[in-house]
């Protein structure tokens, strides 16, 4: 610091209206700047030897658009669950299914494999090919349209049974053990018989119907069938009256378990309600007209190309990381309209931030459908909407690179996909099978009667 003495000296004899210590600080501060210069490099010094600086990643500032981060029209992200409430609660009805692990059916159809099958229920392949290894006799290998497939899946999205009927008298059944499956071949001789039961509404309809010897998994079968006719919640009254014909399955005079619901009546206020199942599994009125609401395949007028599948195990382009893709995306221009794919109740219109403006559709107690980065909703919440209703515009908000509609098609709360989901028929009977059907509801009416 010995060039600060001549300055010091000269600032002595100087006269100042600012105090001395004022003065050495800035003294103090030019020799700092003074010392700082000192230190840097000369020109010649970068032209002999380059000097490096490192800038740490977080404060990188793109250059060129093309730096940008790029994001996929797939959304790598989840959702929250929508809060949108039980639909028409049946007393403790749905806390036994929200508890319970249930029975699931799936009717082979033509072209069906085993693969699109269980990428439509959304379950993982990596446990058919689980089964494929406990599958010593091939059975899988021979599905057939028309057969019927049995699967136990638990609220983890674990598939704890399968079962698939080869014969009605033989059944090979896939039992969950540790991480793989065990497969054994059940055989029986069993008579189905049927049974007239009937109560009145006193308190819910839920005890009333447990009183009168139906189990869970009926009554929560009739509040299905007539979830688009009934609110079993506000309708019912103290005093209506309920019939059921139940058919039974007996080995050797012990009841297997298995029972099939083949007839029901209420009487609400005088108004009488029917469903009959016909041997197709399907339950129709008694004029052969479907208890279904159809659903239609695509939510759109004009059929759109797909951009991105639904697919539960796809990775993600840059991480590599695994994210799913709960929908499927169509490449659609932004304010294309957008249709109800099937009747139901709008229960949330909002924004997320990634997801953009989405809509919500509850149809009846069973299935949920998502739209995702909408440009404009054209119905609100508690809105009811019918098959084909314009429900939205299409858009690119939230995290979108691109117009498109994300569509997203929910079973008991479970995303599968939409493209190959069994989705619920609206058509009725007709030609012999209404016939046939005709003439068995009459025989059902007699034995509801006799109830």
């Amino acid at each position: 610091m010995n060039f600060l003495r001549p300055i010091q000296s000269r600032l002595q004899d100087m006269p100042s209206p600012l105090p001395r210590r004022h003065l050495y600080g800035i003294v103090l501060l030019s020799g700092l700047t003074l010392s700082t210069a000192a230190l840097m490099p000369t020109p010649g010094e970068l032209t002999d030897k380059p000097v490096r600086i490192s800038i740490p990643a977080s404060l990188h500032v793109p250059q060129h658009p093309q730096e940008q981060e790029q994001v996929d029209s797939t959304e790598f992200y989840t959702l929250p669950n929508d809060d949108i409430g039980a639909a028409e609660p049946v007393d403790a009805l749905d806390e036994i299914a929200a508890s319970e692990p249930e029975w699931q059916e799936y009717v082979v159809q033509n072209g069906d494999t085993l693969s699109t099958i269980f990428n439509g229920l959304g379950l993982p392949l990596a446990t058919m090919y689980k089964l494929l290894d406990a599958d010593e006799n091939r059975v899988l290998d021979g599905l057939r349209p028309g057969q019927t497939l049995y699967l136990l899946i638990d609220e983890n999205n674990l598939l704890q049974e399968f079962k698939i009927q080869r014969d009605i008298m033989r059944t090979r059944i896939f039992t969950r053990n540790g991480e793989g499956y065990e497969s054994r071949l059940k055989t029986e001789e069993s008579h189905w018989e049927s049974r007239s039961l009937k109560g009145t509404i006193n308190g819910s309809f839920y005890l009333s119907a447990r009183s009168a010897g139906l189990s869970a998994g009926q009554i929560q079968k009739i509040a299905n069938l007539f979830q688009w006719q009934l609110n079993f919640a506000r309708d019912l009254r103290q005093g209506d009256t309920f019939r059921v014909v139940v058919k039974r399955e007996f080995v050797e005079g012990q009841s297997t378990g298995k029972a099939e619901l083949q007839a029901v009546e209420i009487i609400n206020n005088g108004r009488s309600y029917q469903a009959f199942r016909h041997e197709d599994g399907n339950f129709y009125d008694d004029q052969g007209n479907s208890m279904e609401r159809g659903f239609v395949r695509i939510p759109l007028k004009h059929h759109s190309r797909i951009s991105s599948n639904f697919n539960l195990h796809r990775k993600h382009p840059v991480t590599g990381r695994i994210r799913p893709h709960k929908g499927t995306d169509f490449a659609v221009p932004t304010g294309t309209p957008v249709l109800a794919p099937g009747d139901g109740v709008v229960v949330k219109a909002t924004r997320h931030r990634l997801a953009g403006n989405y809509l919500v559709i509850r149809h009846g107690r069973k299935y949920t459908t998502r739209f995702l980065h909408l440009s404009k909703f054209l119905v609100k919440p508690g809105d009811k909407v019918r098959r084909g209703d314009r429900i939205a515009l299409s858009g690119n908000t939230g995290r979108s690179t691109g117009p498109h509609l994300h569509y997203e098609f929910l079973v008991n709360n479970r995303p599968v996909d939409p493209m190959q989901v069994k989705l619920p028929m609206a058509e009725g009977l007709t030609g012999n099978a209404r016939k046939q059907f005709l003439v068995r509801v009459q025989q059902l009416k007699q034995q509801l009667s006799a109830g």
